[in-house]
């Protein structure tokens, strides 16, 4: 993923330099809008509408249970992804998240060190 549709309005939820250091290689369009976790209220979605929220596996504030249930409880209908490292079993945290909020479209990107990321 080189590039991110510019038209695409994308919620980043947590520290944007963590992001850009793990990521570098990612263009953000002009639709993206940085927030951290507490500023998730139903108005902030609302008033931003993002069609993807990505955010860091853990942070020093939350890990990403804690954002999924929070996104869950307030409807939020788009897509979340978290990026990590590669994980041993991806499955664990993905089938965590799904019995915790199945209605969440959540799914992983997996950035290896100096590599491309890809989905999971």
């Amino acid at each position: 993923m080189k590039y991110v549709d510019k038209n695409m309005t994308i919620l980043v939820v947590g520290n944007i330099e963590q992001l850009l250091t793990t990521v570098p290689e990612v263009q953000l369009g002009s639709g993206t809008v940085f927030c951290g976790i507490n500023d998730l209220t139903p108005a902030f979605l609302e008033l931003h509408k993002p069609q993807i929220i990505i955010s860091p596996l853990v942070t020093s504030q939350y890990d990403v249970m804690e954002l999924a249930v929070r996104l869950d409880q307030l409807d939020f209908v788009g897509r979340f992804r978290a990026l990590t490292a590669p994980l041993p079993n991806p499955e664990i945290i993905l089938g965590e998240i799904k019995f915790e909020c199945p209605a969440l479209d959540f799914g992983l990107l997996i950035v290896p060190p100096g590599q491309s990321l890809y989905s999971v």
